[in-house]
């Protein structure tokens, strides 16, 4: 298996996070590199050989087309991936997909949107993806794409952009109220631009990072203490901490029912759990 991990220009920073480019000549059914796919962030995913299906816990399976943006994933997943497999994906910060695509993000929240159908430059990013053997200049095929598609958008509503930064920074402590005030907003209005732009309302996505928070923090724990709960604070504790978990992962942490597991790594069945929470 070759999977390579590439940065994109500073230009389409924050947009776009990361590049993944995963080959792999294994037949059948193929596990997914660990924590292949975040809890908050959307994905672009062009698959060049191979066929992925998504399967989320509470809606119909769906098979990627050769490219896609994945929306946010806000419940449990699989991701069944049929090799022999070659796969590109960029990475986007949660408001990636509206400013490089200019599409609606509440339209596929736990789905997808063809991107064949879309602009050219993206069947033209495949058809050259697919002849490169180099994997060094996929980062630049990426690039050239994604700048493209980024000089293509207007660039208006930056202040969703704001909203969603401000509240990684703050760790998801943020009340709609205090947001309402900061940015003189209506509540139905920031709630109805944060959901066009994000793709989910604010509230989900600053208990996303809430939780993000509290397991990465769970992660630094040496094995004796893995039965020290969550820190309680005024936005989260441990009951709040185990009802995500099941909304996220479609199962409890197993340390809290006095299993010796590790919560490194998400729960894994016969097929690759999608990672929601790297």
């Amino acid at each position: 298996m070759n999977f390579h991990i590439h940065h994109p220009a500073d230009a389409l920073r924050p947009f776009v996070k990361q590049y993944y480019y995963w080959e792999d000549d294994t037949r059948g059914i193929i596990q997914l590199p660990q924590n292949l796919f975040a809890l908050g962030d959307q994905y672009m995913v062009f698959i060049l050989e191979g066929k992925a299906e998504v399967k989320p816990v509470n809606h119909k399976a769906f098979t990627l087309p050769a490219g896609s943006v994945l929306g946010h994933l806000t419940c449990a997943c699989q991701l069944q991936v049929q090799g022999p497999v070659k796969a590109a994906v960029v990475q986007l910060n949660a408001y990636g997909g509206y400013r490089l695509l200019g599409m609606d993000a509440a339209n596929f929240t736990n789905y997808y949107r063809n991107l064949t159908t879309a602009q050219p430059i993206w069947q033209e990013l495949i058809a050259a993806l697919q002849l490169e053997k180099d994997p060094q200049r996929i980062e630049s095929l990426l690039d050239n794409a994604c700048l493209y598609a980024l000089s293509e958008q207007p660039g208006n509503l930056r202040e969703v952009d704001d909203m969603a930064d401000y509240l990684l920074i703050r760790q998801g402590n943020v009340s709609i109220e205090e947001l309402t005030a900061r940015y003189g907003l209506s509540r139905p209005t920031l709630e109805r631009l944060f959901s066009k732009i994000v793709g989910i309302p604010p509230q989900l996505y600053a208990r996303m990072i809430r939780y993000k928070t509290a397991l990465s923090a769970l992660r630094q724990l040496n094995l004796p203490e893995w039965q020290t709960h969550v820190a309680a604070t005024p936005w989260y504790n441990q009951a709040m901490f185990i009802k995500d978990y099941l909304l996220f992962n479609h199962e409890a942490p197993s340390y809290f029912a006095g299993a010796t597991g590790t919560i490194a790594h998400m729960p894994v069945n016969n097929l690759q759990q999608v990672a929601v929470a790297s």
